[in-house]
């Protein structure tokens, strides 16, 4: 057994021996509390490889393991299955099959957008903003028309959110295990920042790794509290993950 299934192993036994049932979403997150954040965990160009570090995390591929352990069950052997099905389009390891916006991999996944449709923004955003950024490095070897045709297809749908002032009208839709991204002003991307959330009460706190704290954190802070002091978003997507029993 190799070193990650060591790791892996102990991570599941954990979670069977501290919770004697299937852990929850937020549950497994929170096993992650104190790993470092680390930017740009995924491959920058071809050809892909599976990245299945549990050491460090950004934003996103925290959310991604975090989901294939709940897909898993506490079964080693469809980790990487479901590492791969979060991660990629028809689970192909390629790079222009990564979910590289975030809409992208909550439409496929089939996560319903939690929103209170009285107070829903609408904007059209075009997501050109990878297939821009790698024209300008022509020494990567990427199929660049396939990826403009999936920001074509994300950009054909209206972008729905609720804006930082219409936040109180979600708070109360919210559940522990949804994920959200923090929207950008950006009209070539959808998000510049994820997480998991934690109702407590009529308290909603943010799981996610943090690169203001360089690690996994639960914030002390509340979302409307987070979101004040990070005034670069301007509103919040909410998705609410679907895993069959």
């Amino acid at each position: 057994m190799d070193q990650r299934k060591i790791v892996l192993f102990c991570l599941l036994f954990c979670f069977s021996s501290v919770y004697g049932q299937k852990p929850t979403l937020v549950e497994i997150g929170q096993r992650f509390i104190g790993k470092p954040y680390r930017a740009n965990m995924l491959s920058n160009g071809n050809p892909e490889v599976l990245v299945t570090s549990l050491e460090a995390f950004d934003c996103v591929t925290f959310l991604e393991n975090s989901l294939a352990f709940k897909y898993a069950n506490g079964d080693d052997s469809i980790y990487l299955k479901a590492l791969k099905h979060v991660r990629y389009a028809g689970d192909s390891l390629q790079y222009e099959k990564r979910y590289h916006y975030f809409t992208d991999a909550m439409h496929a996944l089939a996560f319903p957008l939690i929103i209170d449709k009285t107070h829903v923004t609408r904007v059209y955003k075009d997501f050109s903003f990878l297939s821009t950024y790698l024209r300008k490095k022509s020494a990567i070897s990427v199929d660049l028309n396939l990826l403009e045709n999936r920001e074509r297809a994300l950009a054909k749908k209206a972008f729905e959110y609720t804006a930082v002032v219409d936040l109180h009208s979600l708070i109360p839709l919210i559940q522990s295990g949804d994920l959200v991204a923090f929207v950008t002003s950006n009209p070539h991307l959808d998000f510049l920042h994820t997480g998991m959330l934690v109702r407590q009460g009529n308290r909603i706190r943010l799981l996610h790794a943090s690169q203001d704290k360089k690690q996994v954190v639960l914030s002390e802070e509340s979302l409307q509290a987070y979101l004040k002091s990070h005034p670069k978003f301007i509103g919040i997507c909410v998705f609410r993950p679907i895993f069959k029993e």
